[in-house]
């Protein structure tokens, strides 16, 4: 019962010893005062039955990490990860993640004019220069401890607050402020590879972020043969819907819009602009539409 309780692998190895110790002090106590008990028995039952467990423990322990990091796949920064398989025995029923209502900021991007750029490359190459794309956003999302839940085509779907619930106001706002640096880092490496690709002769491009904090719910969806983790909720759809809304408005290569939800959380750092109330695809109410146009202070590190 100790072992199983005990989470350490080298807790699983010192507690049957320990177990075993006391086990022959007791027996060498009863020895002294006369009384004879067989402890060879006893100890290789303990020691066969320690064993198992042993077995056992590292047998679901692996199985659960197959899990959790199948879940994620490689798109979730060590950071995350790791706070995620630390908290497994909390998160895992029965082989899944089970539904966990939470807080967070949801940031989806796409490529402007994406069907008319990729008619211009050939195919193969396409692939190479979508996943230089791709790897730059990745990157720029880990760097700020979000999550990429999804690659969707040219476009990602991140998320800043899962998978570990934020408890705090002071959390949320740090996943709000995060997502709209990430995007403003994106825009920046974005320029970067346009001078790159111009250099190689490939086109340059234009993209899109839309991003929005809110409710939402995270757990696997899927069976055991295939779990995917998946972001629901209201707050995921109008994210998406900041991301595509009124296309034709965009004067630099990464237009990053936001809604009032997400303005609330960030701090005066940066410079905005009102599009005012919106209508967005889906949605019957109106959405206070902002649009990021850059650092107002010095980021903060």
């Amino acid at each position: 019962m100790v072992v199983v309780v005990v989470r350490h692998p080298l807790m699983w190895i010192f507690c049957p010893l320990l177990m075993l110790g006391v086990l022959w002090m007791g027996g060498f106590y009863l020895f002294l005062n006369s009384v004879w008990v067989p402890m060879v028995t006893p100890s290789l039952t303990l020691l066969f039955t320690s064993v198992i467990v042993i077995i056992y423990l590292g047998f679901r322990a692996q199985r659960q990490q197959q899990v959790v990091m199948g879940l994620l796949g490689q798109n979730a920064s060590p950071e995350i990860a790791k706070a995620l398989w630390n908290s497994r025995d909390r998160l895992m029923t029965n082989g899944k993640l089970p539904g966990e209502k939470l807080v967070a900021t949801m940031l989806f991007t796409d490529i402007r004019n994406f069907s008319t750029i990729s008619e211009q490359i050939p195919p193969e190459q396409l692939i190479e220069w979508l996943n230089e794309y791709l790897a730059t956003l990745t990157q720029c999302v880990h760097s700020h401890r979000g999550i990429i839940n999804k690659f969707m085509g040219d476009g990602i779907m991140a998320a800043f607050g899962v998978p570990i619930a934020r408890t705090t106001e002071a959390e949320i706002a740090q996943d709000a402020y995060a997502a709209v640096a990430c995007a403003l880092e994106m825009g920046d490496r974005l320029m970067e590879l346009n001078k790159l690709w111009q250099s190689q002769n490939l086109p340059v491009i234009e993209m899109r972020v839309g991003i929005f904090t809110g409710p939402i719910v995270a757990g696997s969806l899927g069976s055991r043969d295939r779990l995917e983790y998946c972001l629901l909720g209201d707050s995921v759809n109008i994210a998406s819907r900041l991301e595509s809304c009124e296309k034709d408005r965009q004067s630099e290569p990464c237009r990053i819009l936001i809604a009032y939800q997400t303005l609330v959380y960030l701090p005066d750092v940066f410079e905005v602009e009102s599009w005012g109330l919106i209508p967005l695809k889906g949605k019957q109410q109106l959405i206070d539409v902002y649009r990021i146009l850059g650092w107002q202070s010095p980021p903060q590190p």
